[in-house]
């Protein structure tokens, strides 16, 4: 059992055995309840287990205590129990003593500080009175202090948005100080402050906004002015070939587009400053004075002068385009909405400029009422194009007079259209270097306007060139043509000419082109060839010498264009209507012939008694029968001796009149045809010779006649059917 706790048993109830408040009767049935209640914890006790922990722990107790003299243990247990009990007691009242005297000390303390609280009480009392008119004088000015924080707040807020400060604005309006990338974040900035002023004119603040908006403009009509001259700067001293230079001319030249009267100014005077560069270029490679060989060395030969110089001008515009695309082609977007701008801020450039180097703008209409406003989009291609163009214009100008000084000095009619093609063949590649607008005809180009006035000027002097030639090759007056019917030498070299100026074109000749030179190098030498046929016709007696000669001519303006229809397809039409004059000659060449035969042999004279012959059958008088009988029959005795001359002579005498036909083959197939329908021609006599009743013999010759036939006719005819 616990020793304290059994002490303080026994404590108690010697406690209420001394009391003396307690009654006996009282005392006695406390006595029997704390019997009771003792030896119920005895029983408790004694029936615990020494498993239990509580029970263990007080055995161990038990034992540390009564370990020196365990042999008296059970005798004096309860005399030592107490008396710890009452040493506990005693050491307790020792210390609440020392309890009670602090206790009575932080009274007297107490007591002190109340009475020094409330001697505080009362000074604070006396100092609140006399300082409530300084706390409410400190929360007026804390109030205002607040008010003037607020608006200063509101101050810098405002400075901020609206006001720049005086190094700002040095740095965006003074020309000296350099122009770098702060510049652009303070016009960024300006422009910022003009727009958010239009917000104060929207409201009340409407004298503010307005002296910022004067302000604000002409803050930036300075800035923009300094870009401008900046640009010219540049301008003057700009290398194409630096990229970190075209950058910062392409942004300055972005944001200089919402001013498009300085834009336009600051175009033209770039393009002013390209011109004298690109017409110094020119004329250094011209002269010698750059690297290289000068291009005047070839003047001798004006196709490579020319060719050269043009070279150059090409080379030199697509450099300058290859330059110059990153200042329009890579943000045309960014322009667009700087020019959009920029007819807000300048209603006049709503006005389509009329000069050369106004801006290129593109007018379409946007409603149909008649007060309908006239909408511009920028073009970046065209921009691009037309600014080359005018770079190029010096230089156009001196191409041009040297060319047209080239071409004057040229008296060959073939350089002279070698020329032209080359002027065509650069003319193709400007159009296409150019022709990248959609809204542009590419032939406006300063360039193109050029070479299409050369290629004028080049055509004009190759028909005076061409009269000239054919002047002095023409004869005047018209001779007679060769003895052997050849084609004249005019002819023949026209010709070459032409030959030699179909193949410098080759391919690109068109229809029109090929007609204008038909018309301008052949037509006035085949009329003078035609003239020698008539003239031919009129001085020889054979019909067939004209034909001759003039499908000798024909032929060889066909064998000239057949050469060249693989390489100039166009020639196909004008050799299909040579082809078509050439047939109709050997069917004329045909029936001279035929006319010849059946002349020389007497067919004609014989088939005209024979339809005498037939007039008089019809006659009732028998006496004019019988004498158109003997005129029948004398008339074939003749015509059989002619026909035996022609028969020896005939075929030959036809060779011999086509001998000078150039084409053999043509000639061999006009004579067979003759042969064939002289043969028919005949075959027709025989028939209506055997139809006749003649008598059977002929007495006045001796020969045999059968049927009318007489037998050397017969020969005549085998022969004719042989040959």
């Amino acid at each position: 059992m616990d020793p304290i706790y059994v002490s303080t048993l026994d404590h108690g109830f010697s406690h209420d055995a001394a009391n003396p408040t307690v009654s006996p009767t009282a005392g006695d049935s406390l006595a029997s309840r704390k019997a009771n209640a003792l030896s119920t914890k005895l029983a408790t006790v004694l029936s615990s287990s020494y498993a239990d922990s509580e029970i263990r722990e007080a055995l161990r107790l038990l034992d540390l205590r009564q370990g020196a003299y365990h042999d008296g243990i059970k005798h004096n247990l309860k005399a030592n129990v107490q008396k710890e009990v009452i040493d506990a007691n005693a050491r307790i009242l020792d210390d609440f003593g020392h309890v009670a005297g602090q206790l009575k000390r932080v009274g007297a303390l107490i007591d002190s500080l109340n009475r020094t609280c409330d001697e505080m009480k009362t000074h604070i009392l006396a100092a609140k009175q006399e300082s409530a008119p300084v706390l409410d004088e400190a929360s007026t000015l804390l109030a205002r202090k607040q008010e003037t924080e607020r608006r200063q707040h509101l101050l810098d807020a405002f400075r901020k948005q609206f006001v720049m400060s005086a190094y700002d604005l040095n740095v965006l309006t003074n020309t000296t100080v350099p122009l770098n990338e702060d510049f652009f974040v303070l016009l960024t900035r300006a422009k910022a402050i003009q727009a958010d002023c239009q917000i104060l004119l929207a409201y009340d603040n409407q004298r503010l906004g307005s002296e910022l908006m004067d302000q604000t403009t002409l803050n930036l009509d300075a800035a923009f002015k300094k870009l401008y001259t900046w640009i010219q700067g540049q301008f003057k001293g700009l290398d194409l070939e630096d990229p970190h230079i075209s950058a910062s001319i392409r942004r300055a030249l972005r944001i200089l587009s919402e001013r498009p009267t300085l834009f336009a100014s600051c175009l033209d005077f770039f393009s002013e400053a390209r011109q004298i560069t690109l017409s110094d270029d020119f004329q250094a490679a011209l002269t010698g004075a750059a690297q290289g060989q000068a291009i005047e060395f070839s003047t001798h030969d004006p196709v490579r002068y020319i060719g050269d110089m043009l070279a150059w001008v090409h080379s030199a515009a697509v450099s300058e385009k290859e330059a110059l695309e990153g200042l329009f082609i890579s943000g045309p977007d960014d322009i667009t909405k700087g020019l959009e701008l920029g007819r807000t801020a300048e209603p006049w450039a709503r006005i389509m400029p009329t000069s050369p180097s106004a801006l290129n703008m593109d007018h379409t209409d946007q409603d149909d009422d008649a007060d309908r406003d006239v909408a511009s989009s920028f073009d970046g291609h065209k921009a691009l194009n037309d600014l080359i163009s005018r770079n190029l214009a010096r230089v156009s100008q001196t191409l041009y007079s040297r060319i047209q000084v080239a071409i004057s000095n040229t008296a060959d009619a073939v350089l002279v259209y070698k020329i032209y093609n080359l002027l065509t063949f650069y003319r193709d590649i400007f159009v296409k270097l150019f022709s990248r607008s959609l809204h542009s005809s590419s032939s406006s180009s300063t360039i193109n306007k050029t070479i299409l006035q050369l290629e004028s000027l080049t055509l004009s002097h190759f028909e005076e060139v061409l009269e000239d030639d054919l002047a002095s090759s023409l004869p005047t007056p018209t001779p007679l043509p060769p003895t052997n019917l050849t084609p004249p030498p005019y002819l023949i070299t026209s010709l070459q000419a032409f030959a030699d100026i179909c193949k410098t074109r080759g391919p690109q000749m068109t229809q029109p082109e090929l007609e204008r030179l038909f018309s301008s190098m052949l037509i006035p030498v085949l009329d003078a060839c035609a003239q020698g046929t008539k003239l031919l016709q009129q001085s020889a007696g054979d019909p067939t010498r004209s034909r001759v000669y003039t499908l000798n001519y024909l032929l060889s303006l066909r064998n000239t264009l057949r050469q060249l229809t693989t390489l100039v397809p166009t020639v196909s039409i004008p050799l299909a209507k040579i082809n078509t004059e050439i047939d109709a000659v050997p069917s004329q060449i045909e029936d001279i012939l035929v006319q010849l035969f059946l002349g020389q042999s007497g067919v004609v004279q014989t088939l005209q008694e024979l339809e005498a012959f037939d007039s008089s059958k019809t006659s009732h008088s028998t006496t004019a029968t019988m004498a158109a009988r003997q005129s029948l029959r004398d008339h074939l005795a003749a015509s059989a001796h002619t026909l035996d001359d022609f028969l020896s002579s005939g075929l030959l005498d036809a060779q011999e009149r086509l001998k000078y036909l150039s084409s053999k083959t043509i000639a061999s197939a006009v004579i067979t045809a003759a042969v064939d329908r002289f043969c028919t021609a005949f075959a027709k006599l025989e028939k209506c010779i055997i139809a006749l009743d003649l008598p059977s013999r002929d007495p006045g010759h001796g020969r045999r006649v059968e049927n009318g036939i007489d037998e050397r006719e017969k020969d005549a005819g085998t022969s004719i059917h042989e040959a």
